[in-house]
């Protein structure tokens, strides 16, 4: 049980859990209703969603992984450690990407008909970043895949399940898909020297680490922009402190020299972000 707990990595439900909170928010922002029933479908599917990732990640780089792991990145180390076989690790993916499925189809029959579409797209969106032949997490481009899940299809799925509307609007989607291209260059700056000898072409491996680190803080800087000139109904000094607010800490993050502390910073600000405007619309200030 110990070992399957491990192989889940709770904590690294955020990743999931926060886009998903984001989208349902941004529906009571706008419609001014909200439904229990609907928001707890949608943290039961992140759930599955999340099982599955993480699943299958583990099992698909499970050969180039040193089992070496930070509070940011890294997998979960059970294969690599012995404590769970790659075999039983693919078949608990598959497991997570059946329940996935038969889930958003009985949500289906319940109201929302595109919830199959959503499975799907994740199904896809997790082949072609970690298997092959296609594999960009290893070829180039897993950030951009990253920022369309994360930044697009997960907000779009918390927003249709309050508001109904299939796609999230775009002063939603626009930041959070530049935040998910971000987090991803983040997660890859501990792991850089691990991915370069697995001949993983993250962005901190294709352009250097000053550069990942440049790029990673001036996204952020940009979705905080992105918040504060396109987020309605919400005053403009209010708009000014959700902007401005989390720049502290990521010229913190500009400032420290090692680069799991680069990242730990800047993903702090990108949290921050994330909090004081999902804060703000809760609250229509």
């Amino acid at each position: 049980m110990k070992s399957w707990i491990q192989a889940s990595r709770p904590l690294a439900h955020v990743n999931i859990g926060v886009p998903l909170l984001l989208g349902q928010v941004a529906g009571w922002h706008v419609t001014g209703r909200f439904s229990v029933a609907w928001f707890a479908a949608a943290l039961l599917w992140g759930v599955l969603d999340h099982l599955f990732v993480i699943f299958a990640n583990d099992f698909a780089d499970h050969e180039a992984d040193s089992g070496r792991r930070t509070l940011l990145s890294g997998g979960s180390g059970v294969i690599p450690e012995g404590k769970l076989l790659p075999a039983q690790v693919a078949r608990a993916a598959t497991g997570a990407a059946l329940l996935l499925v038969a889930y958003s189809c009985t949500l289906a029959l319940f109201g929302r008909p595109w919830m199959p579409v959503y499975a799907l797209a994740a199904l896809l969106l997790m082949w072609l970043y970690s298997f092959p032949p296609v594999r960009l997490s290893y070829r180039g481009g897993g950030e951009l895949l990253q920022g369309i899940g994360v930044g697009i299809g997960l907000p779009s799925l918390g927003y249709y399940m309050q508001a109904e509307g299939v796609l999230a609007p775009d002063w939603v989607i626009a930041p959070a898909a530049l935040l998910g291209v971000c987090g991803n260059v983040l997660t890859a700056l501990p792991d850089v020297d691990d991915d370069t000898r697995a001949h993983k072409r993250t962005w901190p491996v294709r352009h250097g680490i000053p550069s990942a680190r440049r790029f990673a803080s001036a996204g952020i800087a940009f979705a905080a922009f992105g918040v504060f000139l396109w987020t309605p109904s919400i005053s403009m000094p209010v708009k000014a402190a959700v902007a401005s607010i989390p720049l502290l800490p990521l010229l913190g993050g500009a400032r420290a020299a090692d680069p799991f502390r680069a990242a730990w910073w800047s993903s702090v600000a990108m949290s921050l972000l994330i909090v004081l405007w999902m804060s703000a619309m809760l609250l229509g200030l």
